[in-house]
Parts: C-alpha cells; sequence; structure tokens
C-alpha cells in the first residue's frame, strides 16, 4: 500500500512517475487516453530549439516501461476518488472493467485542456477552412509542407490571433501563461519552412520571460510582424478565396484590415472537466480559474498526501511540468517513506 497513484499521462505525470520508479517507490499511473503524453502529442519541435516532443515522451515512457515498479493504466477513468492519508482510495474504469486501488499518495497531474473557439463566430472558427487554431498549426508543421485547407497551396500570408479564451470576461479572465510563447515559436517554423511568407502576431500583450525575451527578438529580426491590437472579427473574401482580419490598433485607436491566406488562433487552457469534483472529494480547493489550488506552491495542496504537478495547477509551460513533475514525486517520495 506504499505506492502512489499518479493521475494523468503527459509529460508531468511521465515524470513524476519516472523519478518515483528511481527512488524506489511503486506506482500506479492512470491516463483517460490510449497513448501517454497527453497535449505533448500535438507538438514536434519545442520551444527554444528543446528536445523535440516525440523525444520527450518517449523517453520517459522507456524509462516506466523498463521498471517494474510503475504499473500503467490507459484508456482508464477515474469514476471516483476518497480516503485520506495514509489511505486514499481509488475507483477506475477501463475497458477490462471496473476495480478499485488503494494508495498513500496521490499526485494529480491532470493537465489542461485546449480552449474551443467553435463558439467565437466573428473569428470564423468552423465557418472558413484557413481559420485553425495553434493545436492544428503545430500538427500541420510536424508534416514536410505547410498548406492551406482551401486549396492545398501554400500560405503567403498567415496572421495569429492571441488570447483566444483569455484574457476576456466572456470566456476566461487568466492569461493563459505559454500562448506568447508558442505562438512566437510557430511563427518562426512558419517562417523558416516558407520565407516569403508574410508573417504577423496580433496580440494584446506580449509575455515572453526569461529566455523565451530571446526567440521574440529574434522573430522581430526574422520579419515577423508583432502589432498590438483588439481584433474584431474575420471575414472570408469572395475574390480569392482569402481572409480579412479587422482589428483596433490600440496604440493609436485606428481602424485596421488586414489580408490574409490564414488565420491561426493562439488558445489558451481550461482546466480538465472533472476537477472541481476531484477536488471536492480529496478535501482541496480549486483556484477562482478552476485549476487546482496548490496550497504552498508549487505542489502541496490543503490535504496531507495530495500533491498538484504541471499544468493541473494553471497553465505553464514545459520546463516548469517537468520541473514540478520532479517536485511532486520527491514530496510523494518522503510521504510513503514515512
Amino acid at each position: 500500500m506504499s505506492s502512489v497513484l499518479v493521475v494523468g499521462g503527459g509529460i508531468t505525470g511521465l515524470q513524476a512517475a519516472a523519478s518515483l520508479a528511481r527512488a524506489g517507490v511503486a506506482v500506479i499511473m492512470t491516463e483517460r487516453e490510449d497513448r501517454l503524453g497527453g497535449n505533448l502529442k500535438s507538438l514536434g519541435a519545442t520551444f527554444g530549439g528543446g528536445t523535440p516532443a516525440p523525444e520527450l515522451i518517449e523517453q520517459r515512457a522507456q524509462a516506466i516501461a523498463s521498471s517494474s515498479r510503475v504499473t500503467v493504466l490507459t484508456g482508464t477513468e477515474i469514476i471516483s476518488l476518497g480516503g485520506a492519508y495514509p489511505r486514499f482510495k481509488a475507483s477506475l474504469k477501463n475497458p477490462e472493467g471496473t476495480h478499485e486501488v488503494e494508495c498513500r499518495s496521490i499526485i494529480l497531474a491532470t493537465g489542461f485542456t485546449p480552449f474551443n473557439p467553435a463558439a467565437m463566430k466573428h473569428y470564423a472558427f468552423g465557418k472558413h477552412p484557413d481559420v485553425i487554431t495553434a493545436v492544428e498549426l503545430a500538427d500541420k508543421l510536424k508534416g514536410d509542407r505547410l498548406l492551406r485547407n482551401s486549396n492545398g497551396e501554400q500560405p503567403g500570408a498567415l496572421v495569429f490571433i492571441q488570447c483566444i479564451g483569455s484574457r476576456e470576461l466572456r470566456t476566461h479572465t487568466y492569461c493563459s501563461a505559454f500562448c506568447c510563447m508558442y505562438a512566437v515559436h510557430l511563427a518562426l517554423q512558419v517562417k523558416e519552412r516558407i520565407p516569403r511568407c508574410r508573417v504577423e502576431v496580433l496580440y494584446m500583450d506580449i509575455r515572453t520571460p526569461f529566455c523565451a525575451e530571446l526567440e521574440y527578438e529574434t522573430a522581430r529580426r526574422t520579419g515577423i510582424g508583432f502589432i498590438r491590437s483588439k481584433p474584431a472579427a474575420v471575414r472570408p473574401r469572395r475574390e480569392n478565396g482569402g481572409l480579412t482580419v479587422q482589428y483596433e490598433d490600440t496604440l493609436d485607436g485606428a481602424l485596421r484590415f488586414m489580408e490574409t491566406d490564414m488565420v491561426v488562433l493562439s488558445v489558451g487552457a481550461e482546466p480538465p472537466r472533472d476537477a472541481a469534483s476531484m477536488a471536492e472529494s480529496l478535501g482541496i480547493a480549486t483556484e477562482e480559474s478552476g485549476f487546482f489550488a496548490c496550497e504552498p506552491a508549487p505542489v502541496f495542496t490543503r490535504a496531507k498526501g495530495v500533491f498538484v504537478a504541471g499544468a493541473a495547477g494553471g497553465p505553464k509551460d514545459i520546463r516548469a511540468c517537468l520541473a514540478e513533475g520532479t517536485a511532486a514525486a520527491a514530496q510523494a517520495a518522503i510521504i510513503c517513506k514515512e
């Protein structure tokens, strides 16, 4: 029973499980999807010229696969959580049926859900095939060529619209933290793939802290445009099948129009749909945003033996997720050896 239940098989959960296995602690890791990797599965190259996303996943997946201390349950839903330290109970459901497990500690590494912009009809999402999300663009960039959905041709112009589902009263008021960084990263990839393509980023505020600022400066020197603005609408152009972005330039208040071939919506992060019920079951709190509350940060909660890691506690980049996965594993290992 001196084991740890890791809820979530994304990069944070993988890091936590691998760290626990190295510490000699038994681990049960659950993932609701059929494959491990979480949101990272949709990415190719990672920010700042780091290790490609598939390698990040594979390195940790192999580490836990080679350990006899880790049991991985994919395609598995958490039906209920209960109990308290030192005996937590979880009811799990997968294709093999429903069964109960007990553990001494729980690490919540449930990650985030990408915001769905389907309701934002003013941006023509779902109406025009060349209005896509950043997640879709990242998937396209894993291939050999970047092509428009409408006609199979390379774009001559591409516009990013930032803060989709974030910093807005009708959706979420919080900042999703990583959207500016991934927009800069993706914009550079587009420019590298298609040097003649005009790339513009319409932003509210650019937030690229620490080393990310260097990549932002590189993007500007490469010729990528950054326009402080408030986009109002995206409209199809009848004459050539392209798009027109209507926006307010917030530096001078002017209403402007920009023609483009593709629009990329930089979507933010939402908490998993079952975060509130999990929190209630375990006696921990959630933030106003809906993500798990850390008390104190970065990985502790008000319930002994329950830890939060990575984007389960709010939007974070890959480096922060890896660090918190390791930190939560260290605290859980201490708990297991008390």
